[in-house]
């Protein structure tokens, strides 16, 4: 019975999780990014959202450098 209810307990807070943030999310909120990736390289902070933060953080720094590059035409 403990087992029942521990189960279910779980599985509820799991199901009101929020749906974890997008890397263009992400891309658009640099300081919520590197936020998210320092607690994950810390532990403090796991799964989609960690992949998804550090792709942003990278599609940034992909836009910066081609910003820069456009600049010097």
């Amino acid at each position: 019975m403990r087992r029942l209810v521990l189960g279910l307990t779980l599985a509820g807070l799991a199901a009101c999780s929020p749906e974890p943030r997008s890397a263009s999310y992400f891309q658009a909120h640099q300081e919520e990014a590197a936020k998210v990736v320092a607690d994950c390289q810390t532990g403090a902070h796991r799964g989609q959202e960690c992949v998804n933060a550090q792709a942003g953080v990278a599609a940034a720094k992909r836009d910066a450098r081609m910003d820069a590059y456009r600049k010097g035409f």
